[in-house]
């Protein structure tokens, strides 16, 4: 009976046909060994791969030779790995279970690739399933780790996933399956074998048809993650919009939403912002704008115009001499460029209403001339003033975005800003009556900035 349920498993969920070379995972265990004599006996091709993970000693010798003279009666390709995963796993500071199973999944998928294997074929079953299930919502999980273990994703198939331990077992019996016990699975120290040993129990006991109730379960998780993701996906078409390398969330449109903390976090989970961090930008929306909220790649920034996500940039940190006047246009940092020109002034001059474009008395320049970032402490004599202001009151003053903020140079003449570029010039440095040369400086940026 267990065999044909494996086939009608495999052909309903179409995980490989009958030419296909399948690499399965066998650990020695009686899952894993139930899963290697059935695969034989419908007359599938098949190899068998074993990881040796060095972390019990003498057994996990005898478990790769246990596996490897199965492989031999049963007249298939075998591959072996040794890894030393307790380094590996202090080296990389995480544990051991999911050091090793990283490492034996990028093995299988290099066999793959080597072999040109059709799949590799894992042992999971329905108490897997549930035990995942269960895991995953102690730990705090989403509807994604609710539905249990998918019978095929990125090359990896799990045909048992119809079965229960108990039918595993069974089954061993009665067709004289040898298997290895493997110690570790009664030593509650792990979470899963305290479910399996505790929990599971108890559920079955509340509900005897509980593995006949459990995959019209999952799949209805399954259906509602489906529905969740059409509309998270609608609502961000909706939401967001694309500027250049930043992603703009209008505050009206946020406020709008039903459920802001959930689809925010769901849309920045990627980006690599916790649950956290999104209740705190969720708040923030009621609050003045200036909060920033970073993850190891990209930032949120609460912005006037709404949250504005962009990727980390390094801090400029650049300084430009220039020694005389340039032929051409000056390249600053990738961010902007700078053409500078000297004419001579005519009658009829007027400043141009153009903040990107700045007229100076070019006899009051003193070169080399500096290009450098604004940095805390600056100060200046704005246009019209009679007193000194420091640079960052000026772009507070000017609601700049943090980005902008950022992004803003100065030019300096004998050690003064002349000109707060894009923003500002110098009263000192103005265009007078008896100016007689202007220096025209014009800015033009690589990229626009969103107020």
């Amino acid at each position: 009976m267990l065999e044909q349920n494996f086939l009608a498993f495999i052909n309903d969920n179409q995980l490989f046909g009958p030419s296909d070379r399948v690499l399965l995972a066998v650990s020695g265990g009686i899952d894993s060994m139930v899963l290697a004599e059935l695969v034989y006996r419908i007359g599938q091709p098949f190899a068998i791969a074993h990881v040796n993970f060095g972390l019990r000693g003498q057994d996990s010798e005898n478990d790769a030779l246990f596996v490897q003279n199965k492989a031999e009666y049963y007249g298939v390709p075998f591959h072996l790995t040794h890894f030393d995963t307790t380094a590996v796993a202090k080296e990389q500071g995480i544990s051991i279970q999911m050091v090793a199973r990283d490492l034996r999944y990028a093995w299988f998928a290099q066999l793959l690739q080597d072999y040109q294997y059709s799949c590799v074929a894992t042992a999971h079953h329905k108490n897997d399933v549930l035990e995942t299930l269960l895991l995953n919502l102690t730990r705090g999980t989403g509807l994604a780790g609710l539905h249990g273990i998918a019978s095929s994703k990125n090359g990896i198939i799990r045909p048992l996933l119809f079965a229960t331990r108990p039918e595993l077992a069974t089954y061993a019996d009665e067709h004289n399956v040898l298997y290895r016990e493997d110690s570790s699975n009664y030593n509650d120290t792990y979470a899963r074998n305290r479910i399996r040993h505790h929990v599971v129990p108890v559920l079955t006991d509340l509900n005897p048809g509980l593995w006949q109730t459990l995959p019209r379960t999952i799949e209805r998780l399954r259906a509602a993650e489906t529905l969740m993701q059409a509309e998270l996906q609608r609502s961000w078409q909706e939401t967001a919009r694309q500027d250049g390398e930043q992603i703009i969330l209008p505050v009206n449109k946020l406020q709008a939403l039903p459920e802001p903390v959930f689809r925010l976090t769901e849309w920045f989970k990627p980006f690599g912002f916790t649950d956290n961090q999104v209740e705190h930008m969720v708040e923030s929306l009621h609050q003045p704008v200036g909060q920033v909220f970073s993850s190891t790649t990209h930032r949120i920034s609460h912005e006037r115009i709404g949250l504005v996500l962009e990727p980390l940039v390094k801090k400029a940190d650049y300084e430009i001499m220039l020694q005389d006047w340039p032929d051409g246009p000056v390249e600053v940092d990738s961010v902007f460029t700078l053409t500078l020109e000297r004419q001579e002034k005519s009658d009829d001059f007027r400043p141009l209403p153009d903040s990107s474009v700045a007229c100076l008395d070019a006899d009051r320049l003193t070169f080399p001339l500096t290009i450098r970032p604004w940095r805390q402490g600056d100060r200046f004599r704005p246009l019209g003033l009679n007193g000194h202001k420091l640079v960052s009151d000026l772009l507070n003053d000017l609601k700049l975005s943090r980005t902008e903020r950022e992004q803003t140079a100065v030019l300096l003449s004998g050690g003064q800003i002349a000109w707060v570029i894009g923003h500002r010039i110098d009263h000192r440095f103005r265009v007078q009556a008896e100016t007689k040369r202007i220096g025209r400086f014009s800015l033009s940026r690589k990229r626009k900035f969103n107020r």
